[in-house]
């Protein structure tokens, strides 16, 4: 059976609602059905040829819009969507060319698409979207397979026909979906042990506890609460400030204006075209954990976001990795962008 559903979403925000939609439409039409790049993309093989063998199936294509599909940027501040190399924009343009029935899909966040967008994504105004939020999920969901069943997408048993060998051959296609869902999950379940174990004797390799008769590697204590400054690659530095309750740790930053930063001009044409309001601030808030183990350096980890000024509308997210210096007065790992989906080296210092 060829796939019928194609979902496209921007990573930064969206594979966990991808995720939620893909899992749902295969259980209420088939998972032959449904196409979800990261499970179903062959090695070798482009989302262009994959919608192109459904040409004579009539795709359709879900449009996630999340707030990351329209405001994700490059290192350079450049919109992400008016990239001609962006993936998102090449899903798009491949489903307009293959003939694919386009749905944009409202998620939490966007409450429509923006009237002004770069081609061919200024197309989306051409379509009836809805909507698909996580408080009214159920509902949302319901509509949107009512619009699918509309446009002809039936469930296997409903594909298969009628009588007695058809019904047969309908069970036996629901059987052997299950089985290929089953045998997915079994797959990812022992994939994930053995990454999982691999880590854990990584790590232990790379960090070995001290065993020595003199005792413990001195290490001089970090007093970690109260406030860091941040020089992520060639960016200006900004403050940050750690609280620390036990193992777990918050960040936070008072508003930081971006007026005279180059890297945000783009963006912030961008928003004011989107809210008809002025991006002057962002400020970043985050939860973590401390990681402390006897002889080894201190290691947080914090999954952070940045917001507007205000602290009401998330721009962006990621993950922040360092390792305390032997002084206890620096730190220096990662800093993960999400929206970027790159990663930069990070330091944080005391001020002087």
């Amino acid at each position: 059976m060829v796939a019928r559903i194609f979902i496209s979403y921007r990573t930064a925000d969206g594979v966990d609602k991808a995720t939620a939609l893909a899992r749902e439409l295969g259980q209420r039409f088939g998972d032959d059905q449904v196409f979800l790049d990261k499970d179903d993309l062959r090695g070798g093989s482009s989302w262009r040829d994959e919608v192109g063998r459904a040409l004579h199936a009539k795709p359709v294509l879900l449009l996630l819009l999340t707030p990351q599909f329209f405001a994700a940027t490059s290192r350079d501040g450049t919109l992400r969507i008016a990239d001609p190399d962006d993936p998102v924009r090449r899903e798009f343009a491949a489903a307009l060319d293959a003939g694919a029935h386009v749905i944009p899909v409202c998620c939490d966040g966007v409450d429509a698409p923006p009237p002004e967008l770069p081609a061919p994504f200024d197309r989306i105004g051409d379509y009836t979207w809805r909507r698909l939020r996580a408080y009214d999920w159920r509902a949302d969901f319901e509509r949107l397979a009512s619009d699918l069943a509309a446009l002809g997408v039936e469930p296997p048993s409903a594909a298969a026909g009628t009588g007695d060998a058809t019904a047969a051959a309908a069970a036996t296609g629901s059987t052997a979906a299950r089985s290929r869902a089953g045998k997915r999950a079994l797959a990812l379940v022992l994939v994930s042990a053995v990454l999982a174990i691999g880590a854990v004797l990584a790590w232990q390799w790379k960090n070995p506890r001290a065993s020595t008769p003199s005792g413990p590697v001195a290490l001089t204590p970090v007093n970690l609460p109260g406030t860091w400054i941040a020089t992520t690659g060639a960016d200006p530095p900004f403050a940050l400030t750690l609280l620390r309750e036990d193992d777990r740790l918050a960040l936070n930053s008072e508003p930081m204006p971006i007026d005279d930063r180059a890297g945000w001009a783009t963006y912030r044409a961008f928003w004011l075209r989107l809210t008809g309001t002025e991006l002057r601030t962002i400020r970043y808030r985050g939860r973590g954990t401390v990681i402390t183990e006897l002889g080894s350096p201190l290691v947080i980890d914090i999954a952070w976001t940045l917001y507007n000024g205000a602290g009401d509308t998330m721009i962006d997210s990621g993950n922040l990795h360092a390792t305390a210096a032997a002084d206890g007065r620096s730190l220096a790992g990662t800093f993960w962008s999400n929206g970027d989906q790159a990663e930069r080296p990070v330091v944080l210092r005391r001020p002087r």
